[in-house]
């Protein structure tokens, strides 16, 4: 009829299809978000950009919900080449941030310097040849690989936030304490799994962990946990056996 709006049914999306819409959608979102953070849309032209952004997320979840992909991606398109402008227009921050990550690897390398120093070099005095075999130095090796690892993970994502630079600066001190736990962990399990207090375990083992408990630090803490009750659970049980047979 004449003066009616013709509307068009779009055919059903695919599962494929809007897994990664949505996946698009998602993404855009959540590095708009990290941007906010960072603090990338200040005065008046940050405040337009934020809103055409803003605007091109709503019409992307509409044209997503009406099973419109080619609205859809061309609305995240737009919203992305704002986001991109707006990142360019801070290039100290992006290079050092969300393009080569050199703000967190400076602190990573900083306070892993002053671990070192601190513990092996002025406390310890350990050579480099015998900082290779002590657990909290692996300890300090696995937090320093993991805050590599995770740093190129969410660089490549585009989604570091500021508020995580903090454990850049922590990670070497707590792999050194995991390390060094880690050690005490494994000594005392293989006392209680050989019935002796004679032996020590290989340091290959001990240095295994340790590295792994730096690099890891649920799974470390799930395993001190595990270590500590089953020292307890042998201490009670042992004094138990003492107290009856003094009776």
């Amino acid at each position: 009829m004449a003066g009616e709006v013709e509307q068009t049914v779009k055919e059903p999306l695919t599962p494929e299809e809007k897994a990664l819409a949505e996946h698009n959608f998602r993404a855009l979102s959540s590095e708009f978000g990290i941007a906010q953070e960072w603090g990338l849309f200040k005065g008046n032209d940050g405040k337009e950009n934020s809103s055409r952004i803003l605007a091109c997320l709503e019409k992307t979840g509409a044209s997503i919900a009406t099973n419109d992909l080619t609205a859809a991606n061309n609305a995240l398109l737009q919203g992305r080449a704002v986001l991109n402008d707006a990142q360019l227009s801070a290039p100290l921050w992006y290079i050092a941030n969300n393009r080569f990550g050199l703000l967190p690897i400076l602190f990573t390398a900083v306070s892993a310097i002053i671990a070192f120093e601190v513990v092996f070099q002025w406390i310890f005095k350990l050579s480099i040849a015998e900082c290779v075999h002590n657990s909290a130095f692996l300890g300090l090796a696995g937090s320093v690989l993991k805050s590599l690892y995770w740093l190129q993970y969410q660089v490549n994502k585009g989604l570091l936030r500021p508020r995580w630079l903090t454990y850049f600066m922590i990670a070497p001190f707590v792999g050194v304490l995991l390390g060094g736990i880690s050690s005490l962990i494994v000594n005392v399990g293989f006392k209680l799994a050989a019935g002796t207090s004679q032996g020590v375990p290989d340091w290959r083992t001990v240095g295994l962990f340790a590295a792994f408990a730096g690099f890891n630090w649920e799974w470390a803490l799930e395993k001190f946990q595990i270590g500590a009750e089953a020292v307890a659970a042998r201490t009670f049980k042992r004094k138990g056996r003492d107290r009856k047979a003094t009776v």
